[in-house]
């Protein structure tokens, strides 16, 4: 049973063990057994890793604790784990405390918004981003989506289906606001600040790093209109800096232009520089200009 659990163990499963108090006591003398929190104790060893240390927390919620905020997006892998408490959501109006522990009470917590992540109960990661959202700027709300997104831990799907049940949430405006200009899993901060600088400028909204086939060789392009054939490539040092990766860079390019792509360059120091520059080199290049709402083709 611990081993399913990081090698952690409640109280009352060890009673289901047939341990007593007694014999549970006599263990964590002879060092078999390591209280972690009240009720909680480690099998053979202290917990060794984040990931166990956060199964701890768990299990010292009880039966309808789930991982949540900070600690839920930091088991998904979506930030660093920096905290000094670990978040546990918990279902019911029972107050809980423990050290090194952030209880929160919930009486609305959907099943829906739950799941598992390495064997740890947690809420998912579009329900842990909506819970972390005042307090991060917009920025980096922003960058955390498009991360979950990229990483194929939450769909646009999934996000929506979270604010649906999130009435009143202090950050749903803010998560709202990033899915409506739609689908767009960026896989680094670069790429971010050239995306909102084309949707600012009224460009059609352009794929994001999707799978694109040329001669049975995948490529992923930043930002690609399909329908056009035009795609955007956004380096960033210090990888693109390297002769190895220009020559890579410049092979994979001819590789598409061969077969009839037309490939653009920039960074994100250029874009900011000279925003209408990239966009009349876009437009020059076919990249076309989002629709009005109301209009229609002629």
């Amino acid at each position: 049973m611990a081993a399913r659990q990081h090698g952690l163990i409640r109280v009352d499963q060890l009673a289901a063990c047939r341990l007593d108090r007694a014999a549970v006591a006599r263990r964590v003398r002879k060092g078999s057994l390591h209280r972690v929190h009240t009720g909680v104790y480690a099998v053979g060893y202290a917990p060794q890793t984040l990931d166990a240390r956060f199964m701890a927390a768990v299990l010292a919620g009880g039966d309808e604790a789930f991982l949540s905020h900070w600690a839920s997006c930091a088991l998904a892998r979506l930030v660093r784990w920096e905290r000094l408490r670990i978040d546990v959501t918990v279902r019911g109006s029972a107050e809980r405390r423990r050290p090194g522990i952030r209880f929160h009470r919930t009486r609305a917590l959907d099943p829906r918004d739950t799941t598992r992540l390495f064997g740890i109960p947690c809420t998912t990661p579009a329900r842990a981003i909506l819970e972390i959202a005042p307090q991060l700027s917009d920025a980096r709300l922003k960058r955390l989506v498009r991360k979950a997104q990229a990483e194929e831990l939450a769909s646009m799907q999934q996000f929506a289906a979270v604010l649906s049940r999130a009435n009143g949430h202090a950050g749903r405006r803010r998560v709202a606001a990033i899915i409506k200009t739609g689908r767009a899993p960026t896989a680094s901060g670069h790429e971010d600040v050239v995306l909102d600088l084309v949707l600012q400028a009224g460009l059609e909204h352009p794929v994001v790093n999707a799978r694109l086939v040329v001669g049975g060789v995948p490529y992923y392009p930043d930002l690609r209109w399909p329908a056009q054939r035009v795609s955007l490539e956004i380096d960033s040092s210090p990888w693109h800096d390297g002769p190895l990766a220009q020559q890579l860079d410049r092979d994979r390019q001819a590789q598409l232009e061969a077969a009839g792509e037309r490939v653009l360059r920039t960074t994100r120091q250029q874009a900011l520089l000279a925003p209408q520059q990239l966009v009349a080199r876009l437009l020059s290049a076919g990249a076309p200009r989002a629709r009005r709402q109301g209009a229609t083709a002629s």
